[in-house]
């Protein structure tokens, strides 16, 4: 759900208000600041109050950590720390490329963009090369990495037919997997999720077994979601702007929007949620989905001043924040969108840039940005959502034995948590008699349903039925959204004996 909405006001108010006879006491703490305001010139006993104002502490344009919002991202260079892009709250970047050592004004997250290259009807190269991306990788542990630019857009950007787009997203995957088991890989990157862009997508899952034999693993979906004509240029040579036909289809035409519906929000609303389904009818509903851009590429003079742009960005990001549904990522209470990032910082080239490439000033837009994260009030909610087994099916012969507990923690708030945090495993409720098996520090998770794995020796199992219980926080250090989901329980059966049937699989005739 969309955060309460406050004023957040500047240091700089409190030569302000001092000049109205109020006092400001400051104090750095985890949580927002805390500011107590007395009205001067009076006794106790007559008029003095006492109000708490919960203010962001900002200096000389310095965002502390926990006012990055990891929903908020942007499209950005290089060069992304010669602007001054703490003010917008900016939660994560991306700049298409793989760069070794990325600006991070803030702590802001780096996502870096594996580029991939046709080099025949059944070959690809990738870049940078493995070196680079070795070092890379090891260089940021446990990053989201984004393979391939736009892969379903014709003649530009990537452009791979679906068959070795699976080819190299399989070689990259366990390639970037080998140097780091924790990194983060995500599919898609495709221009819009349109049901020709989805057609694609389905190609390049077909091919991905046909090929490997087992489904594509994917770690996060990633798409973009601008509106945009699809005409292929060898039918209509004279009217395909857009996003063209992808690769290894044979269309002509697929979704013909208008330019008038480049701003369309029925339209974006659509095509999030047909993604969604797709994701949920093809077994990738507990996966999170990222938008690495979106927003207006038409300019001025077709129709999209400043006040028309922004009326967009600011429903777009209404629509984002608060949209749930049953097709949604259910670690991140059934959100169907995790992240999602404004195209862009600094491309003058379309509509919606957010600072002046040359003076390095905010714009309009940037502004209407700045305004609109400035009202999102942070949030932390750790909550456990999987407790499971390792073996998955213990089984003893009459003593007792040895398992090992494991759970998947995540926040779903928008900012990172503080850390570390307690997690600890009990046979039994730990309000009523449990005891504890054990216990370990969770480290600071970033928001939107991130998350890691904790786990405990459970020794001397006896056989039977035993009901494990995971608390999260016990003794609510953390202060959290909701107090109330940070236990989950499950049932462990030890079994002591074991019926093998026969595997009968029904044959088409």
């Amino acid at each position: 759900m969309k955060g309460k909405r406050f004023p957040w006001v500047r240091i700089g108010w409190a030569i302000f208000l001092a000049g109205l006879g109020l006092s400001i006491t400051l104090g750095v703490q985890d949580r927002p600041l805390q500011h107590t305001v007395a009205l001067a010139n009076h006794t106790a006993s007559e008029t003095d109050i006492t109000l708490t104002l919960y203010l962001p502490l900002v200096m000389n344009g310095y965002v502390p950590p926990s006012g990055r919002l990891c929903r908020f991202g942007v499209g950005a260079g290089r060069d992304i720390a010669t602007y001054p892009v703490n003010s917008l709250r900016l939660g994560w970047y991306v700049d298409w490329t793989v760069t070794p050592n990325p600006s991070r004004p803030g702590g802001i997250t780096y996502m870096p963009t594996v580029r991939l290259q046709p080099t025949g009807p059944d070959s690809y190269a990738y870049s940078p090369g493995p070196d680079v991306l070795s070092a890379t990788v090891q260089a940021l542990p446990g990053a989201t990495w984004l393979i391939g630019n736009e892969p379903d857009r014709r003649y530009w950007q990537d452009s791979l037919e679906p068959h070795v787009y699976a080819r190299a997203y399989h070689d990259l995957y366990y390639l970037i997997k080998g140097w780091d088991p924790t990194a983060q890989i995500a599919a898609g990157g495709i221009v819009q999720p349109t049901p020709l862009r989805l057609q694609y997508l389905d190609m390049v899952l077909e091919s991905y077994r046909g090929r490997y034999g087992e489904p594509m693993p994917v770690d996060v979906w990633n798409i973009h979601a601008f509106i945009l004509r699809e005409r292929s240029c060898d039918c209509y040579p004279d009217d395909c702007w857009g996003a063209e036909i992808p690769p290894g289809i044979e269309a002509c035409e697929g979704m013909l929007y208008d330019i008038q519906d480049n701003d369309n929000l029925g339209i974006f609303k659509q095509n999030i949620e047909r993604f969604r389904r797709w994701m949920s009818e093809r077994g990738y509903q507990d996966r999170p989905l990222i938008i690495t851009e979106f927003g207006v590429q038409m300019w001025p003079d077709y129709g999209f001043p400043p006040e028309r742009v922004n009326a967009y960005m600011n429903a777009t990001f209404d629509y984002l924040m608060t949209m749930t549904s049953t097709l949604g990522y259910p670690a991140d209470e059934y959100r169907l969108v995790q992240r999602w990032a404004w195209y862009s910082l600094n491309d003058d080239s379309f509509n919606g840039w957010l600072f002046d490439p040359n003076t390095k000033a905010r714009t309009v837009f940037g502004d209407n940005f700045a305004t609109y994260t400035a009202q999102v009030s942070p949030t932390v909610n750790l909550k456990p959502v999987r407790l499971w087994t390792e073996p998955a099916l213990p089984f003893s012969n009459g003593e007792p034995v040895t398992v090992t507990l494991l759970a998947y923690v995540v926040n779903n708030g928008n900012i990172a948590s503080s850390g570390p945090t307690t997690v600890r495993f009990y046979e039994g409720h730990p309000d009523y008699g449990g005891v504890l098996i054990g216990e370990q520090n969770l480290p600071p998770l970033d928001g939107c349903a991130s998350g890691a794995t904790v786990s405990a020796i459970w020794a001397g199992v006896l056989p039977g039925a035993h009901t494990v219980y995971l608390v999260v926080d016990p003794a609510n250090n953390i202060l959290e959204s909701d107090e109330s989901d940070n236990v989950r329980n499950t049932t462990v059966i030890m079994a002591t004996s074991r019926i093998w049937l026969p595997i009968v699989l029904r044959m088409a005739p």
